[in-house]
């Protein structure tokens, strides 16, 4: 199971199961999940071992407090990242305390901490890219080749004419075509673009 898959029956029905206390269904939720939560992690830690215990933290408190989920405050991946978001600041103020006692700079935790995206906006990103890529790769081959060449490529709409040796207004058409069907995908998920 991935982590794109926050489509609100799926993710709801998966996080009901997980609640009324489904361990197989809590291992393929932590399959999904986990390498999510753990990039966040790393990047809020910068140490491998630091990320890697604070996402069993994570993850150990989701599963215990599962029944406090709710989908109208956002996705399980937003609701995972706001665990470890909570759990990474607390122990950044044990680490902080510890260098304090010890002696050290502690200026480079706290820039973390004070420099990471919100909680909110990481897993929008995350959760309306994993969608986009999947409602991409379900286009018409003639409508994915102009988008990838316009979006990930870079290229004009000339160009793009040029390449594929296609008329103009026919890329044009395509783009504008493989955008609606786009739109109207993600629209359908429930996911913000």
């Amino acid at each position: 199971m991935s982590c794109y898959s926050d489509q609100k029956s799926g993710g709801l029905e998966q996080m009901q199961a997980i609640m009324r206390g489904d361990a197989a269904e809590f291992a393929h939720f932590y399959d999904g999940y986990a390498p999510t939560v753990f990039a966040f992690l790393c990047k809020m830690f910068r140490d491998r071992t630091e990320a890697e215990d604070m996402l069993q933290e994570t993850f150990l408190q989701a599963w215990r407090q599962a029944a406090r989920y709710d989908p109208d405050r956002g996705s399980p991946i937003a609701w995972l990242i706001k665990i470890a978001r909570s759990r990474g600041i607390d122990r950044l103020r044990q680490l902080r305390l510890k260098t304090l006692r010890d002696g050290g700079p502690i200026e480079e935790w706290h820039e973390q901490v004070q420099t990471q995206p919100s909680v909110e906006a990481m897993a929008m990103e995350q959760n309306t890219q994993g969608v986009v890529y999947m409602e991409i790769d379900k286009l018409p081959i003639e409508q994915r080749e102009a988008m990838t060449m316009a979006f990930f490529g870079g290229l004009t709409h000339h160009e793009i004419a040029k390449r594929l040796a296609t008329p103009l207004g026919t890329i044009k058409t395509r783009i504008r075509l493989g955008i609606k069907k786009l739109q109207e995908a993600i629209q359908k998920r429930g996911v913000c673009a």
